[in-house]
């Protein structure tokens, strides 16, 4: 086998097994303030390593075929890198909050509208248009009712504020 071959395979082999390596469910820790929802640091940047890893094996390569084919999956894989290490998602007193690759989206509880639970998320609306889906795929089934009731009752609470006010 050439050397050229070699490292070809290994960074192909570093790509598959940083692929596992990032992927699996979301990290749910319960603070005083409230349910933080996150992914493990190691998992964005196993994904970014294995981007890395298959973009070296792709441009070591002759085909262009597969050089073009290598590149755009190390392209999608920079981008769950980059979401695994962005995405946050906190259940705290002053209300529910995301954060993503694009920013922060905030909802008080007092101005839910809507709270839309959906086989595979969690959607809630405010006034004003504003929405969070939170994607529950990852969770386990313990996981997700917690994280329903700690909304419901939140939303509950923050009602019987509103609604105690002249």
């Amino acid at each position: 086998m050439k050397a050229r071959t070699a490292v070809r395979v290994a960074l192909l082999a570093l790509a598959a097994t940083a692929t596992v390596a990032a992927l699996g469910p979301p990290r749910f820790t319960w603070e005083n303030a409230g349910l933080r929802i996150d992914h493990p640091r190691h998992r964005g940047a196993a994904a970014l390593l294995a981007a890395t890893a298959l973009a070296g094996a792709a441009v070591s390569g002759r085909s262009r075929r597969a050089a073009v084919a290598g590149l755009a999956t190390a392209a999608a894989l920079g981008v769950l890198g980059a979401h695994r290490l962005a995405w946050r998602v906190e259940a705290v007193e002053a209300g529910l909050h995301e954060r993503t690759i694009s920013g922060w989206t905030r909802i008080a509880w007092r101005d839910v509208e809507l709270v839309e639970p959906r086989p595979e998320a969690l959607r809630l609306r405010a006034r004003g248009g504003r929405e969070i889906v939170v994607g529950a795929r990852g969770f386990s089934a313990e996981d997700r009712t917690r994280l329903e009731r700690t909304i419901a009752r939140r939303v509950r609470e923050a009602g019987m504020v509103t609604a105690g006010e002249p």
